[in-house]
Order: C-alpha cells, then sequence, then structure tokens
C-alpha cells in the first residue's frame, strides 16, 4: 500500500525545508516582527496582505477559515514574524503549517498531515519535476473558479490524469486572486488540496491519485513511527553546532538516529534520522541565514512584493498603517477615494510602489518625509 511507502519516504539530496525558498522563508520568519508590543487592530485579510508587502511572507488562508474575522490582538515585546503569525492562528483556532516559501493558516490537527503530505512528495525519487522550482507559477484573478485554477495546474505540470479525481472538480467554489510563484509543483499541489483534506499521491510503482488526507495521516499514527519520515543528514549535522544538537535530542526524544558510515575514504560520515516532519524542520531552521535589519528611511532600499486590489483609499490607509506612516488626503470626493485599482508589484521600492498606486487610480500619491500625500489632479 501507498502508505507504507510514504510513511518511510527515502532521502535525497534537496531536504524539503532547505530549498532556496523555504531558507528565505525561514530567515523572514525569524526576523522581529514591527508589531511587537502593539495592539494587531484589523481585519484577517489586511494583515495578510501586510505581512506580505511588509515583511515579503506569503500567507495563504485555508477556504475553511472565515476570511472575515476581524482581528485584536495585544501583541508582547520581542517577538518574531513567526511568534506573531503563530499567535495569530492561534487566536482564530487555527494551526500554521510550512509549505516550501509559504505559511499556510489552516483548521487545527490538519497542519502536520499537510507538511506530511508536501516532504512525502518531495522524496520520492522517481518524480523529480515534482520538487523542481518553477519561475512561472500559478496565477488567478479574484472570483476564479477552483475547477479552472485546478485543470491548470494538472495541465500545465502535465498531471491531466487527477482532473476528474478531485472535489476541487466537483465542489463549487471561488478564490480571492493569488499567485502561487518561484515554487514547486508539488507545493502548489498540496497548497491547492489541502483546503478540501485532499493530498496528491504518487508512489513508486504507479500513477498518481488524490487520497483524503485526514484519513491517510491519522491510519500511519495509529503504528509508531509510521507517520515519521526519513532523511539522510551529512554537513547540516556539523553546522548545527554540539549543543543546538543535543538540545534537538532531548526535544525530540522520539527521533531515531543512526551514524551512517562513510562509503569510501574522501567520504565523511552521514546521519539518518527518522522523525516527525516537524523535527526535520526544527532542525534545520536555525541554519537559514540571520534576517538583514530593515532600513529606518521607508523610502530606502526595502522592496516590496505584492498585489493590491480594492478601493484605494482603503489600500492607502492600510500601507500607511503598515509602514507606521500618516496618511494625508486632500480634496478626494468619494468618488475618487473609492475608485476600484487592480495592481501587483515585484521588488518595489515603496515609491515605485506609490507610482503604481497612482498611475492606476489617476491620483497624486507621493511620500513626503513621514507622511503619504493623496490628493486629487490639477483640473
Amino acid at each position: 500500500m501507498w502508505i507504507a511507502w510514504s510513511s518511510l519516504a527515502q532521502s535525497q539530496s534537496l531536504h524539503p525545508f532547505r530549498t532556496p525558498q523555504a531558507i528565505a522563508l525561514s530567515s523572514q520568519l525569524r526576523a522581529p516582527s514591527p508589531e511587537s508590543n502593539t495592539k494587531l487592530s484589523m481585519p484577517l485579510t489586511d494583515w495578510i496582505q501586510s505581512i506580505l508587502v511588509q515583511d515579503q511572507i506569503p500567507i495563504w488562508l485555508d477556504r475553511r477559515i472565515p476570511s472575515d474575522i476581524e482581528l485584536a490582538i495585544p501583541i508582547p515585546r520581542d517577538q518574531t514574524n513567526k511568534q506573531v503569525i503563530e499567535l495569530v492562528a492561534s487566536h482564530i483556532n487555527a494551526q500554521v503549517a510550512y509549505v516550501d516559501r509559504y505559511v499556510l493558516i489552516v483548521p487545527r490537527s490538519f497542519g502536520d498531515a499537510i507538511e506530511w503530505s508536501y516532504w512525502n512528495l518531495c522524496c520520492e525519487p522517481s518524480h523529480r519535476s515534482l520538487r523542481v522550482t518553477q519561475k512561472e507559477g500559478l496565477e488567478w484573478s479574484d472570483g476564479a473558479d477552483t475547477r479552472e485554477i485546478w485543470n491548470a495546474f494538472t495541465e500545465k505540470y502535465r498531471l491531466d490524469t487527477l482532473v476528474q479525481t478531485s472535489k476541487l472538480t466537483t465542489e463549487f467554489d471561488r478564490w480571492q486572486a493569488f499567485r502561487l510563484e518561484s515554487t514547486n509543483p508539488a507545493a502548489i499541489a498540496t497548497v491547492l488540496l489541502s483546503g478540501y483534506d485532499e493530498s496528491l499521491v504518487w508512489p513508486a510503482d504507479g500513477p498518481p491519485s488524490i487520497a483524503s488526507l485526514s484519513e491517510s495521516f491519522e491510519t500511519l499514527k495509529k503504528s509508531p513511527d509510521r507517520s515519521f519520515v526519513r532523511f539522510q543528514y551529512s554537513s547540516e549535522i556539523p553546522k548545527i553546532g554540539k549543543v543546538a544538537w543535543q538540545e534537538w535530542r532531548a526535544r525530540w526524544p522520539q527521533a531515531t538516529v543512526t551514524r551512517v558510515a562513510p562509503e569510501g575514504p574522501s567520504k565523511s560520515e552521514s546521519w539518518e534520522i527518522l522523525a516527525p516532519v516537524a523535527a526535520h524542520r526544527e532542525l534545520v531552521e536555525p541554519l537559514a541565514p540571520t534576517p538583514k535589519p530593515k532600513p529606518t528611511n521607508p523610502s530606502g532600499s526595502k522592496k516590496y512584493t505584492g498585489r493590491y486590489r480594492g478601493e484605494i483609499l482603503k489600500i492607502l490607509e492600510s500601507l500607511s498603517s503598515q509602514l507606521s506612516l500618516q496618511l494625508t488626503p486632500k480634496n478626494l470626493t468619494d468618488n475618487l477615494a473609492r475608485k476600484e485599482v487592480d495592481v501587483s508589484f515585484q521588488d518595489a521600492t515603496i515609491d515605485e510602489l506609490l507610482a503604481k498606486l497612482a498611475q492606476a487610480s489617476g491620483l497624486i500619491i507621493a511620500l513626503e518625509g513621514r507622511s503619504i500625500r493623496v490628493e486629487a489632479p490639477n483640473q
């Protein structure tokens, strides 16, 4: 059965939490949060947009979690981005899962299963194409039909045989605009299917299929170690350091560590570890580079990536709040303030972002010191 295979997936050279995108996310999650020692008061969807623009952390909100939640959460001092995200998830009775460069906020009890599903897709040697990072990801506009999104994915990655078996093709649904970019097909499939309690399964000796995520994971958990995954480490363990290694072993006593003798005189020893997915992720997180401090000047070298869609004044109010800037509107009629814009931006400075918003809205929008000035053009 495919369950027996997936619970003991053999390791490959690329660790699922050590892709370039996953490493970048680890660094961003370790960075100090600008929300520390404040009260987080805004709609959940606005906060998700703000953490993408401000901290370059893309968050996927599970379809089963209401998107109209209003956040009112006091944030303690000295919190990292990761701590704040997990605090928000806990506040709304949800859980966090990490899939390549994406943070998923999902219903409780689903996070471990989702990470386990992604791990096994990445580590199966017969299907390397699933873990190759794609420059062109998957993008859809606001209100796209889930069937169209899934069909586009399966066609793009030659998984057409899955089209008729997924709930995405039978449960009618619409999703807000989103871009799954700079990631691999395994991550895209995991993200798209997770909200339907499904996962992509591709055993070495059979065709791809889709299975119930929670049922498969719960079945494995009934037997000791069956929901664990295996990876063979080499250079990572010495880099972690003796103290961190011992602390990790103490935190995860259920993990099985086996020394593997060198294959030749020029080779070094390695360590084969059988452990929960969360233990593998925690083991390598310290290897991510230390996050760079943010520039104090909002018009400096900081770059932003994301998408803004909605009324221009509400967008500017959200942006100014995220950057601790004052918004100074002038001579704006109600029609101008409520004009709808749809702006995508990649590696843009704050000045470039405001210029895009100005072009889309037809307004004058500029950064002046610690203030964003917005006004109607001269008639």
